[in-house]
């Protein structure tokens, strides 16, 4: 099908393929568009049209969506993918999404997302180039790692395609593999991984050359100047030429890690630690800083350290999670352990936490060796690691220790959630398990480093300054609805979250208006996220989701934390309900969280 020639900003259609009989198929974008935005609007409404409400992740049925928003490629910051899927993790609405160059690459090929439906009877790479899409045999590296992978799909004949891949722990159905995108940008969260593995596609390959139809150019090219111009005076512009060296300790000062298995005592080497992880990367790695296409901001690197290199985003803190979370204070040690689980495309922030958790069973010392050969046994489902690749939640259910989780059994969060009640909302609450696509630019983040900035944040939302507190639970909720839609409309539109939230709504909606040549306003992209996010209520109700399953692990609230500087502090059960009553009457829902008649008529939804 040729591309619609009047969707300006669009691609113009999107690509379905069933891997069960390799059929190839296109549908107009114009048909979602409309209704709701692109991306992860978009790839929702797929689901919740194709996706069977019985499924379970690892069925055929099961669809893996890949989608670009209308801003990918052609303004600042805006290579994102989302991508969507019943999650084998929690068995609910999976969604996660990363950077890079693939989006860009997918929507220049012609393509504004990828459905992928059905399971291939052989390991197989898909290869795009724009209108040429061809099914190659996957067998001979289907237990290559990430980097591995990726060589090996270059070289099928086109150097310069951007890689959509597995590693071994994907190919192995491991609950927490992500999807790697070209070495370096992972959507991480929920298993993704698993689900690409289920269907026997190792990789997708995609190059384009068609260019995106503008509305009106010379406009567009304006209001991205002035959204650039805005990201570079941005403090967090600033701050990443040193982020990675900083950054253990800006989170000890903020107050938010965690330690060990979820642990009620403060780690007292956790400042030598941080330390030891600054002199690692101001004195031993070499840092390469590097950008997603389009995007001005260099938050992450490539890190080299004894001739091996692995990228790092500074602002995911992924490599503190390590340092905290598994108590190694040898940088060395931390570096190998990234450097395994970024290879293998595996969702650190989980596996450190299930790793933690063996730790409590006897299974592993943290702090040593022991914690990369439990890696192996998971990404294998070597003995005990069999059970743990299943994910926290199911290990706990397996051998009787209570653990700690969000819904739907999805690992927690790199701080600890107990002191900071919106983020615990946001835990319960959340589709996808995921709080990471609701709290970036949480004021209560920033409360004990920019507390002025903070306060202000909370008293522009919510009407109070002291709802930025983190302890305090009045105005959590209003918090968490708004960021999510913050975040949806970053996901949908096609843009990073991180240099979004730095540039005012309006230019955002000015880019989207010059590019399709619809009018947007920053009202109508909150109506849009406001309407996507009853539809991803709509989708997990269909499966039992209710007020009941809204919850996080008892130990959450059971436990107090009897040291450091959260010491007394414990989530109060009877408060966090009362979070949700608010948050419930915010999304128009009833009681019981199900989306009431009148908010489906308000949004054009129905079941």
């Amino acid at each position: 099908m040729e591309r619609l020639i009047n969707m300006f900003g669009y691609a113009g259609k999107i690509l379905f393929i069933d891997l069960s009989n390799h059929i190839i198929n296109t549908i107009p974008t114009e048909k979602y568009a409309k209704d709701f935005l692109g991306g992860r609007g978009i790839a929702t409404k797929i689901a919740y049209d194709i996706i069977p409400p019985d499924a379970n992740a690892f069925d055929p049925e099961n669809a893996l969506i890949m989608m670009t928003g209308p801003l990918t490629g052609i303004a600042p910051s805006s290579s994102r993918i989302d991508v969507v899927s019943l999650s084998p993790l929690t068995n609910l609405l999976g969604g996660s999404s990363a950077g890079g160059d693939f989006g860009a690459a997918l929507k220049f090929a012609g393509y504004d997302g990828i459905v992928i439906t059905g399971k291939s009877k052989e390991p197989t790479c898909i290869r795009i180039i724009d209108d040429e899409i061809t099914f190659h045999d996957a067998e001979a590296c289907w237990e290559y790692d990430v980097y591995d992978t990726v060589d090996c799909v270059k070289k099928l004949g086109r150097e310069d395609v951007q890689v959509a891949c597995i590693g071994k722990a994907g190919a192995n159905l491991v609950k927490t593999a992500g999807i790697s995108f070209s070495k370096r940008n992972l959507a991480a969260r929920g298993g993704l991984g698993a689900v690409m593995g289920s269907k026997n596609l190792k990789a997708i390959a995609v190059a384009g050359t068609k260019g995106v139809k503008i509305k009106d150019t010379n406009k567009l090219m304006k209001v991205n100047f002035e959204i650039q111009r805005r990201i570079k005076e941005s403090p967090s512009f600033k701050k990443y030429e040193n982020w990675h060296a900083n950054i253990s300790l800006s989170l000890l000062k903020a107050r938010r890690p965690y330690f060990g298995d979820y642990e009620e005592e403060f780690w007292e080497e956790a400042e030598e630690a941080a330390k030891n992880a600054k002199k690692f990367f101001e004195e031993k790695a070499s840092l390469r800083p590097s950008s997603c296409f389009s995007c001005p901001l260099r938050c992450w690197a490539w890190v080299e350290y004894k001739g091996e290199e692995a990228p790092m985003v500074a602002c995911q803190g992924t490599f503190p999670a390590i340092i905290f979370i598994l108590k190694i204070k040898d940088p060395e040690l931390a570096w190998k352990v990234y450097l395994k689980l970024q290879r293998e495309g595996m969702d650190i922030m989980s596996t450190v936490a299930i790793i933690a958790y063996a730790s409590r069973l006897g299974l592993v010392k943290l702090g040593s060796e022991d914690v990369l050969n439990l890696i192996d046994k998971i990404i294998n489902r070597e003995g005990p690691g069999n059970i743990l690749a299943e994910g926290i939640k199911r290990a706990s259910e397996h051998f009787g220790v209570p653990a700690v989780y969000v819904k739907g059994g999805m690992e927690s969060w790199s701080s600890d959630i107990r002191p900071f009640r919106g983020v615990a909302l946001a835990g319960a609450v959340s589709e996808s398990g995921s709080i990471s696509r609701a709290i970036h630019g949480f004021p209560a983040s920033s409360y004990y480093t920019k507390p002025e900035k903070a306060k202000k944040v909370a008293k522009e939302i919510v009407g109070d300054e002291s709802a930025a507190e983190p302890t305090n639970y009045k105005g959590k909720a209003k918090l968490v609805a708004y960021f999510e839609n913050e975040h949806i409309i970053a996901d949908s539109l096609g843009v990073c979250d991180t240099p979004m939230l730095s540039v005012p709504l309006e230019l955002w909606a000015e880019s989207f208006t010059a590019a399709t040549g619809i009018e947007m306003s920053p009202e109508k992209l909150h109506f849009y996220a406001e309407k996507i996010r009853t539809l991803e209520r709509m989708f997990n109700v269909r499966r039992g989701v209710n007020r009941e399953k809204d919850t996080l692990s008892p130990r959450l609230f059971e436990s107090v934390i009897h040291s450091g500087p959260w010491k007394g502090v414990k989530l109060d059960r009877e408060k966090f309900e009362e979070m949700k009553d608010e948050y419930y009457m915010l999304r128009g829902w009833n009681e019981n969280g199900i989306p009431t008649e009148e908010t489906l008529k308000k949004y054009g939804l129905e079941w």
